[in-house]
């Protein structure tokens, strides 16, 4: 199988670069697991505005939104969002 790369959109470049160090770790080794099991399937799932169905997967205190295109073997990761009590 092709390796897959992971994308990570712009507002998940600056919600991580926020994140404290012990979270980026985290969700660091989240990626390289979505990665290497591209076909993983979230918590729940959400239609975006073009109706495609991303995975969602509650991290502790985090929700991650990704979607895989395994037509190119790339995985999105569109959102980021730290959940607050």
């Amino acid at each position: 199988m092709q390796p897959y790369e992971v994308i990570l959109h712009a507002q998940v470049w600056g919600m991580l670069a926020a994140a404290k160090e012990s979270d980026k770790k985290r969700l660091l080794r989240l990626f390289d697991e979505v990665k290497i099991a591209p076909f993983r399937t979230g918590d729940y799932r959400q239609s975006d505005d073009t109706g495609r169905i991303n995975e969602v997967v509650l991290l502790d205190d985090w929700l991650v939104t990704f979607w895989s295109d395994h037509a190119v073997h790339k995985i999105h990761v569109v959102n980021l969002e730290k959940v607050e009590d």
